[in-house]
């Protein structure tokens, strides 16, 4: 049956991945939990899961959010897009195969409006 995920009530939006979560709060936070492998939390490690919500930096400027198989795209309200996780196939779209556990931003558009990681 569905429980309550803590006390948290201003969630906005979510997408769930192959083992973890993305959501965005209505304050335009980040949080994240789940499995960590491969830095597709985004917290700088690839070597701490997360059984609840932590919130990714500081800073309260995203607006779309999409968890993939291992890793996690994001676009922040100045229209820039950001992604961090595996990267063996180069799904980052950042132009290597080294995987990240930190948010960066993808090349210097400013338009994006919204995104789609694949499983």
């Amino acid at each position: 049956s569905p429980v309550q995920i803590g006390t948290i009530t201003d969630w906005l939006t979510l997408s769930a991945g192959d083992s973890h979560t993305l959501a965005l709060k209505t304050d335009s936070t980040l949080w994240v939990w789940g499995l960590s492998t491969n830095g597709r939390l985004g917290l700088g490690t690839a070597t701490t899961n997360r059984s609840s919500p932590i919130q990714v930096g500081t800073f309260k400027d995203w607006s779309a959010i999409s968890a993939g198989q291992q890793h996690s795209l994001a676009v922040k309200t100045n229209g820039t897009l950001w992604a961090w996780g595996n990267n063996a196939s180069g799904q980052l779209g950042n132009g290597t195969a080294l995987s990240q556990s930190s948010p960066i931003q993808i090349g210097t558009l400013t338009n994006w409006q919204t995104v789609s990681a694949n499983l």
